[in-house]
């Protein structure tokens, strides 16, 4: 829970919420472990005040569920949360994408080539923890060509919640040269100023990210998402 350059303008209460996120969307907490305002406040070095309001606050987004005289704990994301999410990622990133393909830019162009070649270079060194952030960027950098502020704004608040389910097709066999394959048609359609592809490809990708997400939160599945 260390603190950024940019959190040091901000007052002391929403510092403390931020770095509280962060952490639970980072998966420091895990999803069912205690958040106890003392430990918080003692971590940040701040009183207990902050603390409980930034538990408020975050419960209010169901990121965190507070129960009488027990307290708050991290919030788990049962799959007809992921469907629900994944369902809103599907018709809003689509769209983004089709924006995207109709008004690329040069900028926009070398972003995502440059952000599909790192990705080619992270997938054959295995890094796994990399190709999760370039994953992440690839989708961002579509976001950004879409040049919708508000849209835009609602897929970055969706995000912290795919962020917090994790990629189980990243763990299952080749799924970091699916992950590449598939990103890299989107890309690819993008660049091709094909609405309609870059469409298709964004539904296809995210229905098959849901559909593993569903075999591996069975009972008795494999690793968790």
């Amino acid at each position: 829970m260390t603190g950024r350059i940019e959190d040091s303008y901000l007052p002391l209460s929403e510092v403390v919420y931020r770095r509280i996120r962060r952490s639970i969307i980072l998966g420091e907490f895990p999803f069912g472990s205690s958040l106890s305002e003392t430990e918080l406040a003692r971590k940040l070095a701040v009183s207990k005040t902050p603390v409980r309001e930034a538990l408020r606050r975050l419960a209010q987004e169901g990121l965190v569920v507070t129960t009488p005289h027990k307290g708050a704990v991290v919030a788990s994301l049962t799959v007809e949360d992921l469907e629900e999410i994944y369902l809103m990622r599907s018709r809003l990133e689509s769209l983004a994408a089709r924006f995207a393909a109709e008004r690329l830019t040069p900028e926009d162009a070398k972003a995502l080539g440059a952000g599909v070649e790192a990705l080619e270079v992270q997938t054959s060194a295995g890094d796994t923890g990399a190709i999760r952030q370039l994953n992440i960027r690839l989708h961002q950098l579509i976001w950004r060509a879409s040049h919708t502020t508000r849209l835009t704004q609602v897929l970055m608040n969706l995000q912290d919640y795919v962020e917090m389910s994790r990629s189980a097709l990243l763990w299952q066999p080749r799924g970091a040269e699916v992950l590449l394959e598939e990103h890299t048609s989107i890309v690819r359609a993008v660049l091709d100023r094909d609405p309609e592809r870059a469409e298709q490809m964004i539904v296809r990708h995210i229905a098959h990210l849901l559909e593993v997400l569903r075999l591996d939160r069975r009972p008795g599945a494999g690793r968790g998402a």
